[in-house]
């Protein structure tokens, strides 16, 4: 039996509850009054697309999923792509998919479009290494100006750190702190609060483009671990020394990892993915909830290549060339998710329901987004495998024998 077909067997055992971790999320468990991207008792729409390009595939999502009407002439926004380190696609967004973003953005005429992330330090640093350099090496900047040149807009390309001469254009006082520092209700797991970029709070729109992937230690980084991005690196560090899955970076590139940059991870996932569960889970929830301090009017996420195995930097890929464009990160998250299942991706998202992940389960305890696969519309253009995306997400909460 091929490993994808053993993949999704192994799936279908473990929603129909015969087998899978010993200890699970109750279905049953407090939902919610107050839900941050769709409000209870409506449906978030999901836009799904493809195409003949990734840019006319963007097009397509984005309008399936309401479109940008949101932004008006005249207003500010910042399209935040996923600038993790100087790896292109799918490390970070395949420039095709932010020039496309742009683009589209710059058709509403807005006064300025900063394109603005913070890269991964491994020290922690706020000096080193430059996200500007970083957009330089993956595309990013090349994107900006193609769409500069053609659309006549007033673009900037930034990285969070360096933002400071972006603060007057847009009109923020002086002496206002460029890091802002909160403990919103229901981030239980930061007893300090955690800080997040002034320059969110500072445009009227931000749209948020990460890439649809796998994640070594998170298991999956799509739109709500975005927000890793926006934050400080005192705040990266305090959840980093979260208990992650006790495996470093160096050891999931595998023994010639330092020698060699295409080294691909290590299949080294633990067997007990109900011990792996449990560790994980004070590092997703801090994670899940930076997503209390700011909402993305729009996500739109890159699934030109996605890594099903490893990430977010090295690990095996898939070419799903699909775009997912939602305004609800949990919709948009659990789709992306669903996109990997087909492709047939690491055992422990094959062997649960999308609802059952860890980061999807803290997420809707908080009031993210949506709850389950009734509260989501799809809205689809050209994908052969939509029966199997819509049985991923269908597949239920199962209870514990407990």
């Amino acid at each position: 039996m091929k490993r994808r077909n053993f993949l999704y067997t192994t799936a279908g055992l473990a929603a129909g509850g015969l087998i899978g971790p010993r200890r699970i999320l109750r279905a049953d468990e407090p939902k919610p009054l107050v839900r941050m991207d769709t409000p209870v008792g409506q449906k978030a729409t999901v836009g799904v697309a493809r195409g003949s390009s990734m840019t006319d595939a963007v097009r397509k999502a984005v309008q399936l999923s309401g479109g940008m009407d949101f932004l008006a002439e005249g207003e500010t926004v910042l399209i935040k792509p996923n600038c993790t380190g100087a790896f292109v696609s799918p490390t970070t967004t395949a420039p095709e998919v932010l020039y496309a973003v742009i683009k589209l953005a710059a058709e509403r005429g807005p006064r300025r479009i900063l394109v603005s992330d913070r890269c991964f330090s491994p020290l922690f640093s706020e000096a080193s290494p430059r996200t500007i350099d970083v957009m330089k090496a993956v595309g990013h900047l090349d994107a900006v100006e193609q769409a500069r040149t053609e659309t006549k807009a007033n673009i900037i390309a930034i990285g969070f750190e360096e933002a400071e001469r972006e603060y007057k254009e847009l009109g923020v006082e002086p002496k206002t702190p460029r890091w802002q520092r909160m403990k919103p209700e229901g981030a239980s797991h930061w007893p300090r609060g955690y800080e997040l970029a002034q320059l969110l709070f500072s445009v009227d729109h931000v749209i948020n483009v990460p890439v649809i992937k796998t994640h070594f230690q998170a298991w999956f980084t799509m739109s709500m671990k975005a927000f890793v991005g926006m934050s400080h690196h005192r705040t990266r560090l305090e959840f980093h020394s979260e208990k992650s899955g006790g495996r470093g970076l160096a050891d999931q590139l595998g023994v010639h990892a330092l020698e060699f940059k295409n080294s691909r991870r290590r299949r080294g996932i633990k067997k007990d993915m109900h011990k792996e569960e449990e560790e994980i889970y004070p590092f997703v929830a801090k994670i899940a909830e930076l997503n209390l301090g700011f909402k993305p009017t729009l996500n739109i996420m890159d699934g030109s290549k996605s890594f099903v195995f490893g990430g977010p930097s090295h690990g095996d890929e898939a070419e799903p060339k699909v775009i997912v464009a939602s305004r609800d990160r949990v919709a948009a998250d659990v789709v992306g998710v669903s996109i990997l299942k087909h492709f047939g991706c690491e055992e422990r998202i094959m062997n649960r329901s999308v609802w059952q992940i860890p980061f999807v389960r803290h997420a809707c305890k908080i009031g993210i987004g949506v709850q389950s696969n009734e509260e989501i519309d799809l809205a689809v253009d050209d994908l052969p495998y939509l029966d199997e995306v819509k049985k991923f997400l269908a597949e239920p909460v199962i209870k514990s024998a407990s």
